[in-house]
């Protein structure tokens, strides 16, 4: 049975805690430095999205609206890579287009998110990969309002029914399909994998699904309690089915 426990805690201290290379493989989604936790869209409660047949849904009618926070105000400094680097045999960093750290490789996954040519936000996010140099893999999976893959044979097919789209509890949420994507394409069986900013913990549940130890780390107390939920109502899922 793997181990997953996630710290309410600073990752710059808590990494400190492990020896070199304890890790098989970090994969982490890094504060971007855009202040994304103060965007006016995150306190929205009238937004409203036209569906196929023509009408209108509001979007985040009876949803919860984000606090603001501070947590994104900057990126990791250069301390930060170089102790990852330390305790991690391999990197997955989200992001990395905002980042300039010295020793950062060319390595580079391309997650191409079908945003629609008219909205404001980015239709991919960069993704360091430390296993390749000199080369860009893309990853095709919607991901873009209530927009969301139906799966990884059909990753720029919506869901028919919104009901099962994954519910959002942060505002940088990633799919689990997309970890899962990176999990069955970059990691094996019983690796120890490491997430200094675990969020909405969509890569805690996939490092579990993978038979993965996993260790993480996430500073807000909040998202702390959210992802833990959320993790617990997984296992319970999970309990259900046999």
């Amino acid at each position: 049975m793997s181990i997953s426990i996630v710290y309410n805690e600073d990752c710059l201290i808590g990494m400190k805690r492990f020896c070199d290379n304890y890790f098989d493989m970090a994969i982490c989604d890094i504060p971007y430095g855009i202040d994304v936790a103060n965007m006016p869209y995150l306190k929205e409660i009238n937004t409203r999205v036209r569906q196929k047949n023509g009408s209108l849904l509001n979007a985040r009618r009876n949803k919860k609206t984000y606090v603001k926070k501070d947590w994104d105000k900057s990126v990791p400094k250069q301390d930060y890579f170089d102790e990852l680097r330390r305790i991690s045999k391999n990197q997955i960093i989200f992001g990395v287009e905002y980042v300039d750290w010295d020793g950062l490789g060319s390595g580079r996954i391309k997650w191409n998110k079908g945003v629609a040519d008219n909205m404001s936000f980015k239709s991919y996010e960069l993704i360091y990969c430390s296993l390749f140099d000199n080369s860009e893999i893309e990853i095709q999976l919607l991901w873009s309002g209530m927009m969301q893959a139906k799966s990884l044979k059909e990753p720029m097919t919506q869901q028919g029914n919104k009901k099962l789209n994954e519910k959002r509890i942060h505002p940088c949420q990633k799919p689990r399909l997309l970890y899962r994507k990176l999990f069955m394409d970059y990691c094996i069986e019983g690796m120890k994998i490491l997430d200094t900013y675990v969020g909405s913990g969509s890569s805690r549940i996939e490092a579990d699904l993978a038979n993965c130890d996993f260790v993480g780390f996430e500073i807000e107390k909040d998202y702390w309690l959210d992802q833990e939920l959320r993790f617990m109502n997984y296992k319970k899922q999970l309990k259900l089915k046999f």
